[in-house]
């Protein structure tokens, strides 16, 4: 299956109520800048792991992705990425791959920092 795009919310001094997208099993992507932070409410009674995989490779290895774990009920801000760490080289230039150990009571926000 493909990922999700998520489009990116841009903040201001005006202000931005955030729109939620539930977490999608086939993770989603997210165009980033550097300036990309994603807020994960994670209302399931079970823990989870936010998985935001790294698109660093250098002479064949691969940096380890970067694993978020988030308790029952509680909820993060994650980032901002790295675009040299992040961002994806192959077939996704330019965006950031999320996966979610589970899906059910979990919603997402991505939030673009001017």
């Amino acid at each position: 299956m493909a990922r999700v795009s998520l489009a990116r919310q841009q903040m201001s001094d005006t202000g931005l109520i955030a729109a939620y997208s539930p977490a999608a099993e086939e993770g989603h992507k997210v165009e980033n800048n550097g300036r990309v932070f994603l807020h994960v409410c994670n209302d399931s009674e079970e823990d989870i792991t936010v998985t935001i995989l790294s698109g660093y490779v250098r002479a064949g290895l691969k940096l380890a992705d970067r694993d978020v774990h988030i308790e029952a009920g509680n909820q993060k801000f994650i980032g901002p990425f790295a675009t040299d760490i992040y961002n994806q080289t192959d077939g996704g230039a330019g965006q950031i791959y999320v996966d979610y150990s589970a899906v059910e009571g979990v919603t997402v926000a991505a939030l673009l920092f001017p």
